[in-house]
């Protein structure tokens, strides 16, 4: 006996809510994209990283051209489906987050550097988050995406200084090696929930 469509159909909405989150960010990005008067209300500067603290995370919705916007939509999607067991909805939000702040405060801290925009920093940190949270259940698969990800930045290092062909400009080092860290920062970090943590003190 088939099932019906109309039973398939709830199904199927379910399987794809994971979607709804990173669609969510690529919606951002792309209104972003095309409409650059808001670009300047978004990016990091020096002097708005205290008096308008929105830019520590906006400024990696911001992007340099179609084609580096393009990559990392693509790159969000592929992630977002590849870690969907993993992170997802408010989590993968959260998760975003966290290696959003890291991605800023790491080359602002060690390098005062303060010209960076993209969310290839976030994304080294869903990876990382992803690969850790693997390595509870299957320990080689979540050690080799880690170790993707440290020969990855290791690439990103010796490449440093140099122009990017695709992007027109260089790669963002350190900015890689802060979302990693807060993506590694995130696994302690949203391990209970903050209704587990109110449940707790009250007993």
């Amino acid at each position: 006996m088939q099932k019906s469509d109309s039973t398939l159909q709830p199904r199927l909405s379910y399987r794809l809510r994971f979607l709804i989150a990173p669609g969510l960010v690529i919606a951002a990005m792309l209104a972003i994209f095309f409409l650059p008067g808001l670009t300047p209300w978004l990016v990091l500067t020096e002097d708005g990283v205290l008096s308008q603290p929105w830019r520590i995370f906006t400024t990696h919705l911001v992007h340099l051209n179609s084609t580096h916007l393009a990559a990392n939509c693509i790159a969000l999607l592929a992630i977002a489906i590849i870690f969907r067991h993993h992170v997802k909805g408010r989590l993968l939000i959260n998760v975003m987050l966290i290696s959003a702040l890291a991605a800023t405060l790491v080359p602002v801290l060690l390098a005062q550097d303060y010209a960076f925009v993209g969310l290839s920093g976030v994304l080294h940190g869903i990876v990382v988050y992803g690969g850790l949270m693997i390595m509870r259940t299957q320990r080689p698969i979540g050690v080799a995406i880690l170790l993707v990800v440290i020969v990855k930045l290791v690439i990103d290092l010796m490449l440093a200084g140099t122009e990017n062909v695709w992007l027109g400009a260089e790669v963002a080092y350190l900015c890689h090696v802060g979302g990693a860290i807060g993506g590694a920062l995130a696994v302690p970090g949203l391990r209970r929930k903050p209704i587990d943590v109110i449940k707790a003190k009250r007993q």
